[in-house]
């Protein structure tokens, strides 16, 4: 197991991710996360699947057992007050849940001062009033929908500030006002304010602890469950793209063994079967609580090493022990020279609208059938801790992906919070990243002239100068013609206030240490592409500089105000992005293309003596 960086110990939720016993043990709730844990077992035992699919906050509370409330009223904020207070506890109202607890432990509803975060979300608030000391209050909610609570402390007497002091590691102490963030990792704020709470301390937690105690909708119902025959295929690359390929797909688990033939195109239409080599696939399982339909999916894989470069190859699979067999795939090796020209896709954010994704994938397709591969800039779903949320995206991506190799990076709604468990086993990549993270959140392949570098940009979870000394290592080391990046949160926003400066000031200056062409970015569901920048400034006239990609692929969107620096922006609009590489003129191509088939912007970059130039 490799290093995982102490914030992200700190901080993940282990219940719902399936992380070691070493490492649930220094979460902050493990203790809270293993009762919710043996919690939903129980409900596994007792309630049926369609009791499960159908709970609601007021029958989950009705199933506790009153050591069980109990506890739960309890368990989740911890610390203490220096005299009697006016404690107020507010949460967001938008869905209709308010925690159980509040009455349990003698709050009341206190109307007036309700109050607005984000502009739009409506927080209601409770009081009680409490002796000083020790202060222990329940969990965020029972559906993981709402962020946790915010707690306010007044003095019960005179005008002296109260002194909160957190007893939960990770939690602090800010004072309330308009504009100030109600959550560390979230970039909300406070619209609004009473003067009852304004200038009050507010303790405050992370926004990515709201699935701490979820039960509602934890339980689920794929629209796509495994059967005996296999689907959900899909081709990434974990050794060099000349001469080997990973083929995956998916059975339920009556599949012991799954076969696979491969052959070169040529041969195959020449010789038939005589061209065939039989592989043997291995298989994992991935055991699900929350799909009541579902509970084990097998992947099924199989390596392919010793393949010729630049060769199209033929596949099919066999889930019966060569009794039958799928209908043939195909895929193109890279070319060992780096002579023969190639395309391929850059994605943003699929994460909403699955169906309507698959729709402009599948259009990408038809119009450009010999991409090589598709890379995607983080968050391919929404929830990443539901396999069904993954069931449809390899539904829908699967058609493309069987015969296109697919290069993911590593979302927030990728890992939800916590760890990214089934983002890791659902996807063979590369191990060669960083040594401080787990395989596959960042690695690197070279395709031909081109050196892509994935990186795992969620810093709340992982520091970035955990990549640092990698990032530096690679790039430094490559001699590919071209250097691109991809990863999920934007050096430069196409907003303001959303910009990620920790990891633009650690890797920055490394991207100009060793000329990055292209950084490929998501998260801000808009389209934005920056003028070539340098030092965080736009690069002089003959200066190297890199070109900063937002983009966004599914249809939830975001408003944009484009920054000075910004070459072309648009909103609203889904697209994907073909680049044309051609080794022999030494040029790079970029096209971004909305739904509607229109290109909407374009660049083009070209080599020569040493030098980059734009046009």
């Amino acid at each position: 197991m490799r290093i995982i960086s102490t914030l992200f110990l700190a901080f993940t939720l282990c219940c719902t991710t399936g992380l070691s016993a070493a490492n649930a043990a220094e979460s902050v709730h493990s203790e809270l996360e293993g009762q919710v844990s043996s919690i939903i077992d129980r409900m596994s035992r007792e309630l049926t699947p369609e009791q499960r699919i159908a709970l609601t906050p007021e029958s989950t509370a009705d199933f506790f057992t009153t050591a069980e409330r109990e506890y739960l009223a309890t368990a989740f904020s911890h610390f203490r007050v220096d005299r009697p207070a006016k404690l107020y506890v507010a949460f967001d109202a938008t869905y209709g849940e308010t925690p159980f607890w509040l009455r349990d432990l003698g709050f009341e509803r206190r109307k007036t001062l309700d109050f607005i975060v984000d502009e739009a979300d409506p927080y209601h608030v409770w009081s009680k009033a409490v002796a000083a000391g020790e202060v222990k209050l329940g969990v965020p909610s029972l559906s993981g929908e709402m962020k946790p609570y915010l707690v306010f402390a007044a003095p019960a007497e005179g005008k002296k500030p109260v002194e909160i002091s957190p007893l939960v590691a990770g939690t602090d102490v800010q004072i309330a006002e308009i504009g100030g963030e109600p959550f560390i990792d979230d970039n909300d704020y406070f619209n609004t304010l009473p003067d009852a709470l304004s200038g009050l301390p507010v303790l405050r937690s992370y926004e990515s602890w709201e699935l701490v105690s979820r039960f509602v909708g934890y339980f689920r119902e794929t629209d796509y469950p495994s059967s005996s025959r296999a689907d959900h295929f899909q081709l990434t690359w974990q050794k060099d793209p000349a001469t080997s390929t990973t083929v995956q797909w998916r059975t339920d688990d009556s599949v012991d063994q799954s076969l696979l033939w491969v052959a070169p195109k040529d041969s195959f239409v020449a010789l038939g079967s005589d061209a065939v080599t039989r592989k043997k696939a291995t298989f994992t399982e991935l055991h699900s609580r929350q799909v009541v339909n579902d509970p084990v999916v097998r992947l099924h894989r199989v390596a392919l090493d010793g393949l010729q470069p630049a060769t199209d190859y033929l596949y099919a699979v066999s889930t019966d022990n060569g009794k039958s067999w799928t209908a043939p795939r195909e895929f193109h090796t890279a070319d060992a020279t780096a002579s023969e020209p190639y395309s391929f896709v850059y994605l943003g954010d699929p994460q909403n609208g699955l169906d309507r994704w698959g729709q402009l994938i599948r259009q990408a397709d038809f119009e450009f059938p010999h991409a090589r591969f598709y890379m995607i800039a983080g968050d391919l779903i929404d929830h990443g801790q539901e396999q069904d949320n993954w069931d449809q995206f390899f539904h829908e991506g699967s058609s493309v992906f069987d015969r296109t190799m697919l290069v993911p990076a590593l979302g927030n709604h990728d890992s939800h919070g916590g760890h990214p468990t089934l983002y890791l086993k659902q996807f063979a990549l590369p191990d060669n990243g960083s040594e401080n993270l787990d395989p596959g959140r960042t690695y690197h392949v070279t395709y031909q002239d081109l050196l892509v570098v994935v990186m795992d940009s969620n810093y709340h979870l992982v520091e970035p100068e955990l990549q640092a000394d990698w990032l530096d290592r690679v790039l430094g080391e490559s001699d590919a013609r071209w250097k691109v990046v991809i990863y999920h949160h934007p050096f430069y926003a196409s907003r303001e206030g959303r910009d990620n400066k920790s990891i633009r000031d650690t890797w920055g200056p490394i991207f100009d240490k060793h000329n990055v062409d292209i950084a490929f970015q998501g998260h801000d569901h808009a389209y934005m592409r920056t003028v070539p920048m340098r030092g965080n400034e736009p690069a002089a006239e003959g200066e190297q500089g890199t070109v900063y990609l937002v983009a966004v692929s599914g249809t939830k969107m975001y408003e944009q105000e484009l920054p000075d620096f910004a070459a072309f922006g648009a909103v609203n609009t889904r697209t994907y992005q073909v680049i044309d590489v051609d080794p022999k003129t030494a040029s790079l191509k970029y096209r971004a293309i909305d739904g509607k088939g229109d290109v909407i912007d374009e660049f083009s970059l070209s080599k020569g003596l040493g030098e980059q130039v734009r046009r």
